[in-house]
């Protein structure tokens, strides 16, 4: 995580750094980002970077956990506004991340870090290292859990709901990265809420 240092920085000086670090994450895998591009295009001496943070997977990191706040946020008050309903906060959750303003530097830096998770093994388990149980998504938290309706659910308990919940991420996930690639936002929607619906209401015919 980010040192006091890096915190009292100015306002301009962290979001220039961050800036730098979210353009080097969005050109290649974890893997092959450079400490030395970040230092150059935020204008600051390599030896101030570690000042800063411990690595370029420390700064991930900070990054990372900046976005899951706001996730977890939208998703705690997400199910208290549908009753607990699972598929219908996932979709809520769709929209909102879909749907934010953000400049185009944020959408290059998400795109290319989900992206990295699908297609590199490699960056999934760095992540998977760095993030823990945040990289599931914000429903493995058992106080989360604990609020979602079960009522309509066939499950018999709680980890049988953590695979559910598991499926609506992978599903939720594929479907943000492949927006990315549609021609309209209304046609990547569509085939997501296909794809809920499936998972909802299920394909075999008894």
């Amino acid at each position: 995580m980010p040192t006091v240092t890096f915190m009292n920085l100015s306002k301009e000086k962290k979001d220039k750094i961050i800036k730098a670090a979210k353009k080097e994450f969005s050109r290649v895998p974890i893997s092959e980002v450079l400490i030395k591009n970040i230092v150059e295009d935020a204008e600051i001496a390599r030896g101030s970077f570690y000042q800063y943070f411990d690595s370029k997977e420390d700064l991930l990191k900070f990054l990372l956990e900046e976005e899951m706040e706001k996730v977890d946020e939208f998703a705690k008050q997400a199910l208290k506004e549908t009753s607990g309903d699972i598929f219908e906060v996932y979709i809520r959750m769709y929209d909102f991340l879909i749907n934010q303003d953000l400049i185009k530097e944020d959408k290059i830096f998400h795109q290319k870090v989900l992206e990295n998770i699908k297609t590199s093994e490699e960056d999934f388990y760095v992540l998977k290292n760095l993030m823990g149980e945040e990289l599931k998504g914000p429903f493995q938290k058992d106080e989360i859990i604990s609020k979602v309706n079960k009522a309509k659910l066939k499950i018999n308990n709680d980890d049988d709901l953590k695979i559910i919940i598991k499926m609506l991420f992978i599903v939720t996930k594929k479907a943000i990265v492949s927006s990315f690639k549609y021609n309209s936002k209304e046609e990547a929607r569509d085939e997501y809420i296909k794809m809920i619906e499936f998972l909802k209401y299920g394909i075999y015919i008894k």
